[in-house]
């Protein structure tokens, strides 16, 4: 009777293999086709939960330390006082003095933008926020200072302010509790939580490395990359190197279908990347070549809180389907900065071609 039992084996394994491929081709056809007519862009927008001050206080980063300040100017936001240092800030950076005096700086690292300079220490920004930016003579290397949009910190355009103090970069600021409407992302409401506080990093938790990849650990845990390996996903390539770091890539008809869509030609920066929430496995398996991609399921957090999603992801698109009546040709709804609008990708002599037709323009 035993005999008879290992026989039984293969054939079990055999079958629980198959079940396990079904259930995978299952999943995979769910989050990346709709099956049936009427496509629209995924909505990914999650009940936006207002946070309260104790939860703001208990989550804030460990490596930022404040101190209250003996005197400071109390906190005051208005809409009109933002929109005109928005338009300081675009005519800085458009400025002759700006240029010349960030010359190296630029030249070396053209993706950030800088605000002010302490010795051989830069003061820089993107869309992520702050960075330090440490000219090392032959090589300029950034460091990601992880402030979170409870931070609300002093203005520094066009004037060397004072942020470097013996081993520790120091900022005045308030802590707010920052609330954004989905609608209207770029009007937020802030709530003070404590004024008058000098915020301090120490130079040592912003080297820090620990993977030795490029991006400090801060920069990592922000974006969702694991700090303590070179190699995120194990494909064999550098995470700083690597165009799709979070996920490994592969081949396949519905990869470079993929890759068609979402590799558009732009500049390709060290530093920021191409954010796009997807469920979509095929999606997370391309191997763009034109730009850096990160991509983040609706599951995941990653890098900023859920009412935020729209705001911070630039692009996004609808699950794909087909007709029958046109079984090699896929349709797919896209929204990004710029609008919305259908995309159609054809198979045709074993090649995607891309079709891209918008429907509506933001801002016009």
């Amino acid at each position: 009777m035993k005999s008879h039992l290992w026989l039984l084996l293969p054939l079990f394994f055999s079958c629980s293999k198959k079940e396990n491929t079904a259930a995978q081709k299952q999943t995979t056809a769910q989050n990346c086709f709709i099956l049936k007519q009427g496509i629209n862009v995924e909505s990914e927008k999650k009940a936006a939960v207002i946070p309260t001050n104790e939860d703001i206080l208990k989550k804030l980063p460990t490596h930022i330390q404040r101190n209250k300040l003996p005197d400071f100017k109390l906190f005051f936001y208005e809409r009109k006082n933002t929109e005109i240092l928005v338009e300081n800030e675009k005519k800085y950076f458009e400025s002759k003095s700006y240029k010349t005096k960030f010359s190296a700086w630029i030249k070396a690292l053209p993706e950030f933008r800088y605000l002010s300079v302490n010795e051989n220490f830069a003061l820089a920004k993107n869309k992520y926020g702050l960075w330090i930016v440490e000219n090392q003579g032959i090589d300029f290397k950034p460091y990601f200072l992880g402030f979170t949009p409870n931070f609300f910190l002093q203005d520094f355009y066009g004037k060397d302010q004072k942020f470097l103090m013996g081993q520790q970069v120091v900022f005045n600021g308030t802590l707010v509790n920052e609330q954004r409407l989905s609608e209207v992302p770029m009007l937020p409401k802030y709530e003070v939580i404590e004024d008058g506080l000098q915020f301090s990093i120490h130079l040592e938790d912003l080297r820090k490395d620990s993977d030795h990849d490029g991006f400090n650990d801060l920069f990592e845990n922000f974006i969702g990359l694991n700090p303590n390996s070179a190699d995120t996903d194990g494909d064999g390539i550098n995470d700083f190197q690597d165009s799709n770091p979070k996920y490994r890539s592969a081949t396949s008809k519905f990869t470079k279908m993929y890759e068609a869509i979402a590799d558009e030609p732009s500049e390709k920066y060290n530093y920021s990347f191409t954010e796009i929430l997807t469920n979509c496995e095929y999606f997370h398996s391309i191997d763009p070549k034109n730009r850096k991609i990160l991509l983040y399921t609706t599951n995941e957090r990653y890098p900023l809180m859920e009412d935020l999603l729209d705001h911070f992801f630039p692009r996004k698109y609808s699950k794909m389907q087909t007709y029958k009546d046109y079984p090699d040709a896929y349709f797919t709804d896209y929204a990004d900065a710029t609008g919305n609008g259908t995309i159609s990708a054809e198979y045709i002599g074993g090649k995607w071609k891309i079709y891209k037709k918008s429907t509506v323009t933001f801002g016009m």
